[in-house]
């Protein structure tokens, strides 16, 4: 499969801000649910830190989260990572969807899309708002559009997490990305990708 060279800035924001890890193989460890019923996967450059838990309302099986249901990751700063949709193994596993916290409660960031493992997989709709921990969002704001007085409504199209591409809305996001030599693979409403 052909590799795009190049990252869109707001792509390396997103990253830096979600602690998605790049890659096939991406980087991350295993976190027991408050509850210390089952445990799932969290992406991240860095093992478990101090004061970050987590929280998964769905099923457990062989000590792992399964099936639909709500994770919440809280970090030691009180952010807080929602994601609401399939987990397969302790991961993220379908189409769900991904929301960021400020410590304050207040909407950050907010992608859905397909997952596969715990990274993202195909087109992304993402919305970024104004928030003092984001900073300008003048490099989204090229390529996005608005959505609101404080936010920006982009797609991004992700091959293993890695976003390589970045578009408005209104464009053809799959079509940039055929015409790129990537292999699409997006999932139907109710199927889970492989």
């Amino acid at each position: 499969m052909k590799r795009h060279t190049s990252l869109a800035a707001a792509a390396a924001f997103l990253f830096a801000v979600l602690g998605s890890a790049l890659g096939a193989d991406p980087k991350g460890h295993t976190l027991p649910t408050r509850d210390g019923r089952c445990a799932m996967w969290i992406a991240s450059e860095a093992g478990p830190q101090p004061g970050e838990s987590t929280t998964w309302s769905g099923d457990c099986r062989n000590g792992l989260g399964q099936g639909f249901g709500v994770q919440e990751l809280v970090r030691a700063d009180r952010s807080r990572l929602r994601y609401t949709g399939p987990v397969r193994d302790g991961r993220w596993h379908g189409r769900g969807r991904l929301q960021q916290f400020a410590a304050d409660g207040g909407l950050l960031h907010e992608v859905a899309g397909v997952f596969e493992h715990g990274v993202e997989q195909g087109v992304f709709n993402e919305l970024f708002l104004e928030h003092p921990q984001n900073g300008p969002l003048d490099a989204i704001r090229q390529t996005g559009r608005a959505f609101g007085p404080d936010g920006v409504q982009v797609q991004q199209f992700y091959v293993d997490g890695a976003a390589v591409l970045m578009c408005a809305p209104d464009a053809d996001c799959l079509r940039e990305a055929a015409a790129e030599g990537y292999e699409i693979r997006e999932a139907g409403p109710g199927e889970a990708p492989r």
